[in-house]
C-alpha cells in the first residue's frame, strides 16, 4: 500500500513538472527543406531568424532538412522525432548539439540534443539530414517515440512543447505554412 502511494505521488509531482510553462510557453517546431548541399556544415546552418524564414516547400527529390524551434527566449536541450513517408533511401543525420542520444535514419526515429550551456537565442536547429524522395510526400516533426512528445528544455529545466508544428513538403507535396 505505501509502494502505491509513493508511486502515485512521483507521478503527480512528475506531471507538475512537465505542465509548467517554462520560459518557452510560445515555441514552435517547423521543418526547413532546401536543395542537397553535399558540404553542408554546423557552421553553416541556415540563418533562421523568424518563421518567415522557414521555408517548407521544396519541388526536387534529394533534400536537406533542418529541425527549426523558433519563439524561444532560451533553451538547453530539445528532443523529437522526424517521420516522412515510406521511401525506399534512409536518411543521413548530423547533430551540432554538444550532446546526442538517438539519431534520425529511418522515418519516426526520434532524437535528443543537449547543450552543456544555457544557449540565449530565439532559434534552435539542432542539425540536418539529407533523404532522397522517391515520391511527393509530407515531412514533419513527430514526437519521440520514447516519450510520445516534442519538448524543449530551457536552462532552468522546465519542459516546454511546442505549441504548433509545421511539416515540410516534398518532390511535389506543399508543406504548411509558419
Amino acid at each position: 500500500m505505501r509502494t502505491a502511494i509513493a508511486f502515485q505521488a512521483v507521478l503527480l509531482v512528475f506531471a507538475l513538472c512537465v505542465c509548467q510553462a517554462g520560459q518557452n510557453p510560445d515555441a514552435k517546431v517547423a521543418l526547413h527543406v532546401k536543395a542537397h548541399n553535399a558540404k553542408q556544415t554546423c557552421q553553416s546552418l541556415p540563418a533562421i531568424v523568424d518563421s518567415s524564414e522557414i521555408v517548407t516547400t521544396y519541388g526536387g527529390s534529394s533534400v536537406d532538412f533542418f529541425p527549426v524551434f523558433f519563439n524561444l527566449t532560451e533553451y538547453l536541450g530539445v528532443q523529437y522525432g522526424i517521420g516522412w513517408p515510406d521511401w525506399t533511401y534512409s536518411c543521413a543525420f548530423t547533430s551540432c548539439s554538444d550532446l546526442v542520444i538517438g539519431g534520425i535514419e529511418w522515418p519516426g526515429d526520434g532524437i535528443s540534443h543537449a547543450w552543456t550551456d544555457c544557449q540565449s537565442a530565439v532559434v534552435a536547429i539542432p542539425g540536418w539530414g539529407w533523404v532522397y524522395a522517391d515520391s511527393a510526400g509530407l515531412m514533419c516533426i513527430v514526437p519521440h517515440p520514447e516519450s510520445e512528445v516534442i519538448q524543449v528544455l530551457d536552462c532552468g529545466e522546465s519542459l516546454d512543447g511546442p505549441i504548433d508544428n509545421f511539416c515540410a513538403g516534398v518532390y511535389g507535396a506543399i508543406g504548411d505554412s509558419p
